[in-house]
């Protein structure tokens, strides 16, 4: 597997993993006294956020795996 991809494999889990703990922590801050559409912003996070870890783990489950099983190829 190429240093390249597994950067981006584990920027994109770190993105996710990160929105979804700013998301929660929007959700329940209720001291900042926002209108009440501002609270939409932390759902789209959420849903952002599963999307980068959904494809993550998707790609591991069907790329990463038979990249990690072969062998890398030969330079002649």
């Amino acid at each position: 597997m190429r240093p390249t991809t597994i950067i981006s494999l584990v920027v994109s889990a770190l993105l996710g993993l990160g929105g979804i703990a700013l998301s929660i922590f929007l959700l329940f801050d209720r001291q900042s006294g926002v209108k009440w559409h501002y609270w939409l912003a932390p759902f789209m996070m959420i849903g952002a956020a599963a999307v980068l870890l959904q494809l993550t783990a998707l790609y591991m489950k069907q790329i990463g795996r038979r990249e990690m099983r072969s062998h890398p190829p030969r330079i002649d």
